[in-house]
C-alpha cells in the first residue's frame, strides 16, 4: 500500500511541473514576439503655452499577466494490487488403507454331546530299569548281617569282634581268589576270598577286636591284582556280645 500512494504522489507532481514548463514557455514566447507598431504622429504646430498635463489615475499594467493553473482532474488509481499473504503448504500424507479381509461367518456345527465313556487305562505300566552300578560287585541283598560269633570256637562269647563273609558270581556259584579290604580304627588288613571254609566255600573272615565295641569299619572288595571293584560297605558295630560277628557277602552283578 505505502508503494502504491507513492506512486500517486510523484505522478501528480509529474502533472504540475509539466503545467508550470508550459506557463513559462507561453509567458517567453510572448515576450520574445515583434514590438507593437508605433503610429506616426503629425508634427503639431508649437503652441506658445504648454498645455498642462494632468496624471490619470488609471495605472497602466506593464507586469505580465500572471497565469494560475487549477487542476482539475483528480487521478484517482484504478488499479489497486493488493498482495495477499502466500499460503503455508502443509504436506498432508495419506495413507492409503490396505485391503482389509473380512473373513465370512463360517456357521459352526452344533455337536451334541455324547456320553462320556469310562476311561480304562491300557498304557503300560513303566517299569523303571535297574541303574547299573559302575562296579562290577555290589553288597548281596543288600545288607550287612549281624550275628553271633559261631565259626571262631577259639574265642567265644564278648571275647571277641570281626567281619567275615563270602564272594559269589551272578548266578550264586562261589568265587575264590579275591582280595577283601577291611580298614577302620586300629584295623587295616587284607584277605582273599576261600581262605575260611567255616564260613563257606568262598569264604574270609577279619578279626577286628578280642572284645566288643561300638567302632566303625569299612569293607571293599578288589580284583586279585588290586583293583577295587566294588563300593565301600560301612559296618558299625552295637557293642552287643549276640552281633559281634558282622557277615558282609559280596555277589557279582554282571558276567566280566
Amino acid at each position: 500500500m505505502k508503494s502504491s500512494s507513492a506512486g500517486i504522489f510523484n505522478l501528480i507532481s509529474l502533472v504540475f511541473l509539466v503545467l508550470t514548463l508550459g506557463a513559462v514557455f507561453i509567458v517567453i514566447t510572448r515576450l520574445a514576439g515583434p514590438p507593437a507598431q508605433v503610429q506616426e504622429v503629425a508634427d503639431i504646430p508649437t503652441i506658445a503655452a504648454l498645455p498642462t498635463l494632468t496624471p490619470s489615475n488609471t495605472p497602466t499594467n506593464t507586469q505580465p499577466p500572471t497565469f494560475t493553473f487549477t487542476p482539475t482532474d483528480t487521478l484517482t488509481p484504478t488499479n489497486t494490487y493488493t498482495a495477499s499473504p502466500l499460503p503455508t503448504l502443509s504436506p498432508t500424507i495419506t495413507d492409503t488403507p490396505s485391503a482389509t479381509f473380512t473373513p465370512s461367518n463360517t456357521p459352526t456345527p452344533s455337536i451334541s454331546p455324547s456320553p462320556t465313556p469310562t476311561a480304562t487305562s491300557t498304557a503300560p505300566t513303566n517299569t523303571p530299569e535297574p541303574t547299573l552300578s559302575p562296579f562290577l560287585f555290589e553288597l548281596r541283598d543288600n545288607q550287612v548281617i549281624f550275628t553271633e560269633n559261631f565259626q571262631n570256637r577259639a574265642s567265644v562269647g564278648c571275647a571277641w569282634q570281626g567281619i567275615a563273609g563270602q564272594v559269589f558270581d551272578e548266578n550264586g556259584s562261589p568265587l575264590n581268589g579275591l582280595r577283601v579290604h577291611v580298614f577302620g580304627g586300629d584295623v587295616d588288613r587284607t584277605v582273599t576270598s576261600g581262605d575260611n571254609t567255616l564260613i563257606g566255600a568262598s569264604g574270609w573272615e577279619v578279626p577286628v577286636d578280642n572284645k566288643i565295641n561300638g567302632n566303625t569299619y569299612q569293607v571293599e572288595l578288589m580284583s586279585a591284582v588290586g583293583t577295587i571293584v566294588s563300593q565301600r560297605i560301612t559296618v558299625t558295630f552295637a557293642q552287643d556280645c549276640s552281633k559281634n560277628l558282622a557277615l558282609v557277602n559280596f555277589r557279582r552283578t554282571r558276567p566280566n
